[in-house]
């Protein structure tokens, strides 16, 4: 390497912003409703509750407890839901919840 081209590297790496430490933190922050935990889809159609403990009986299905807090991502015409608590995805029964929160766009 010539000494301009070390020089040119130098400058490049000089300019360009580090990243903080934190920035996958932050970044993941962006767009969340106050309240909302880390793990909550961005966009959600409704937020729901609990109000029986459900244990899944396959991979696709999603188990809680009565009082777990349910983001709803999808509903289907057979009465499931497509939901996300606690950063898992799974099938829900919709007579197993209750709305807390419709989410307006």
């Amino acid at each position: 390497l010539t000494d301009d081209s070390v020089f040119q590297q130098l400058v490049v790496m000089a300019i360009q912003p580090s990243v903080p430490v934190d920035y996958e933190e932050e970044e993941a922050a962006v767009g969340h409703y106050s309240g909302d935990p880390q793990w909550a889809p961005k966009t959600y159609m409704e937020k729901v509750v609990a109000i029986y403990d459900y244990n899944a009986n396959r991979d696709d299905k999603l188990s809680f407890m009565a009082g777990d807090i349910i983001y709803i991502i999808k509903k289907h015409d057979d009465g499931w839901f497509e939901g996300i608590s606690s950063g898992v995805t799974g099938l829900v029964p919709g007579n197993y919840v209750e709305s807390i929160m419709h989410n307006v766009d």
